[in-house]
């Protein structure tokens, strides 16, 4: 995330998880509730920010094709069968 630099990693996690949250949940916290969830992190004035930053980054593109989901399940599912060290996942780029 371009405009995150220098940032901490909260604020990456915090509004993921906003946005996630939003797509998943029919009825999920206001952004007002998120600086508390986030324990008082982030004033709401910062947390606005977030998600619009993190909505323009990810281009509004909020949900993932069901065929993209379905290989990325498979790659866990492969791939967390064993022991070892947590692989990395590289998923196909999108038409944009």
């Amino acid at each position: 995330l371009p405009t995150a630099r220098h940032s901490s990693g909260h604020r990456l996690f915090v509004s993921a998880f906003m946005l996630a949250s939003t797509v998943i949940c029919d009825d999920t916290y206001s952004n007002k509730s998120w600086s508390i969830v986030a324990q008082g992190m982030f004033q709401l004035r910062e947390t606005n920010q977030m998600e619009r930053e993190m909505r323009q980054y990810l281009e509004w593109e909020l949900d993932i094709e069901p065929v993209t989901w379905k290989d990325f399940e498979e790659m866990i599912r492969k791939d967390f069968a064993g022991h070892g060290l947590c692989p990395t996942y590289i998923l196909p780029s999108t038409s944009k």
